[in-house]
């Protein structure tokens, strides 16, 4: 079935009425742009009021997208993007009785931006699946987001249709704030609550938004050091985690700061963690639970002065609404998305996202993917996915003949458990084709080591498409260079380079106090035999670099 898609551009300052929208049909509101004036004041925030849609859907996603670009019209300093990484939340304000409760929605923590490229002109796009908060969105709403160390575009993109479940009901189980770790482990905060289940429901589930901030104690709490939390229901452990994120892999880099290394939740230019915790196996619907959350204890050091941004909430959801839907939810490569450039360009083996949103599950599909136009390939996948897990999913390389001309990847989801998708909005993607990077059949790959015995933490590897190693070397010797001649025939390649500290190999500036402790840069680069340059690395990478690459002409 082919399904009518409109876009729908509607003013913040209009009531929106969704009742002739189609299955499949977007709406899109639009209520900060590049013309919004930055705030003004120390990290002041956009606060805007949103005119949501007066019908509740149904919805079959809502997607917040968030764009930031550098700018010299920001109010925050004197740099175009900020020079330091600030976190803040988008936060709904609901009116409650004489009141307002505030709902957050998203949590973000901004690059360092000192001499950052942030995606030119067009700026560099995050987006958050916000569909679970649907019952908030309704009518009149007050939307406080971003701050002034950037300039922001913000829309939201409701797709109309069901949902893999409808969501009856949001609420906070604790208020959104921040805390300091001592409030929280000695029970000052975040007390045991009773909750009472929505009996109309069918299935539960609690989402932790947490940041880890501050230089306290001598792991320096709460940034720099990974904690354990715990959800209790009814006296009992029901969840344990560790807040911890890897950044050594972050695709916005070069930044002007230390943001190769791992952090309490989030990373400078990304969205901070999200986990998800599916609650229905230990309820019953109706009941009155009692709600607990508790954190590690700390040491008697300093750091319990260390602190915490935090979101606890409860969803309630009705029941599934399809028997057979799997989701394609991203494509990964090849495409031109911003957040995977990381892994791209990539003609090789290309990668997807896919979720069951299904009652059964999920055991067999067709992927049919191809350049658009063009004769298309089909994987027949088989595995079991449970109801809402996610697999990716590599498919073979597929024929590119006539890449020349068409840029455009299509991916396909077919015939899940051998039978008919109830949901067809959710089965086909497209994405752009980023330009590969051609290479000859011969060519010299040169490494020059830095010092302060950093070059033993490096490695490289150099595989064909299907994984077989050609060229590798490791165990280097500080501020040596080394050249290898490489002979390969046509075909698809990666270069796998590897730093084990995950700080790249540049000089580290920042030790500006204990200049013995800075170092030289080391250097990555790709020559023609002749010597010429084909290729140049930054060193300021972070865990690695990748750069997969094509020999021979394309057809």
């Amino acid at each position: 079935m082919k399904l009518k898609k409109i876009i729908i551009f509607i003013s913040i300052q209009s009531f929106i009425f969704c009742d002739s929208m189609q299955i499949g049909d977007t709406l899109k509101l639009h209520p900060i742009n590049w013309e919004t004036p930055s705030p003004v004041g120390w990290n002041a925030q956009y606060k805007v009021d949103i005119y949501f849609p007066n019908d509740k859907g149904p919805w079959a996603k809502i997607i917040m997208v968030q764009t930031l670009k550098c700018d010299s019209a920001t109010k925050g300093d004197k740099y175009p993007c900020g020079e330091w990484d600030y976190i803040w939340n988008t936060l709904l304000s609901l009116p409650r009785k004489d009141s307002l409760e505030i709902f957050s929605i998203g949590s973000f923590v901004t690059p360092y931006g000192k001499m950052l490229n942030l995606g030119g002109e067009k700026g560099w796009e995050w987006t958050y699946d916000v569909t679970d908060y649907a019952p908030l969105f309704y009518g009149k709403r007050t939307l406080t987001v971003g701050n002034n160390q950037e300039l922001l575009d913000l829309k939201f993109v409701f797709i109309k249709g069901s949902p893999p479940r409808d969501i009856i009901k949001v609420e906070n189980i604790y208020p959104f704030g921040k805390y300091k770790y001592h409030e929280l482990s000695d029970n000052i905060f975040l007390k045991e609550k009773s909750i009472l289940l929505s009996s109309e429901a069918h299935s539960f589930k609690i989402k932790s938004v947490i940041s880890g901030h501050g230089h306290e104690g001598p792991r320096n709490c709460c940034e720099w050091d990974s904690k354990t939390h715990t959800y209790y229901m009814n006296g009992w452990e029901i969840f344990r985690w560790n807040v911890w994120k890897d950044c050594g892999n972050n695709p916005i880099y070069p930044q002007g700061g230390t943001w190769p290394f791992d952090r309490a939740g989030w990373c400078p230019g990304t969205k901070v963690d999200e986990y998800d915790f599916e609650l229905t196996p230990y309820v019953t619907p109706g009941d009155s639970i009692l709600i607990d959350y508790g954190i590690e204890p700390y040491s008697d050091n300093g750091e319990k002065n260390g602190f915490f941004f935090m979101t606890h909430q409860l969803f309630s959801y009705g029941p599934i609404n399809f028997n057979t839907d799997v989701e394609l939810m991203d494509i990964i490569s090849p495409t031109n998305k911003q957040k995977y450039s990381r892994e791209n360009p990539c003609l090789a083996k290309p990668k997807i996202i896919i979720r069951n949103n299904g009652r059964y599950n999920l055991k067999s599909l067709d992927v049919v993917y191809g350049l658009k136009n063009r004769k298309k390939s089909i994987y027949k996948w088989i595995g079991n996915l449970e109801f809402f897990d996610t697999e990716i999913i590599m498919l073979p390389t597929p024929h590119w003949h006539g890449i020349k001309n068409s840029k455009e990847f299509v991916v396909e989801l077919r015939k899940p458990n051998a039978t008919a998708d109830e949901n067809l909005i959710n089965n086909k993607t497209t994405t752009i084709i980023p330009d590969p990077i051609i290479l000859p059949n011969q060519f010299i790959l040169r490494l020059h080591t830095n010092n302060l015995g950093r070059a033993k933490e490096n490695s490289f590897a150099l595989t064909d498409q299907d994984g077989k190693v050609l060229y590798s070397d490791y165990d280097f010797i500080d501020s040596t260079e080394y050249n290898y001649p490489i002979k390969i025939n046509n075909g698809h390649y990666q270069f796998l380079f590897k730093d084990d500290m995950e700080d790249g190999i540049s000089l580290h500036w920042w030790n500006r106090d204990n200049p013995e402790k800075i170092g030289i840069n080391g250097k990555v680069i790709i020559l023609s035999k002749d010597g010429d340059m084909l290729h140049q690395f930054n060193p300021d990478f972070g865990e690695e670099l990748r750069l997969d690459f094509f020999v021979g002409s394309l057809p």
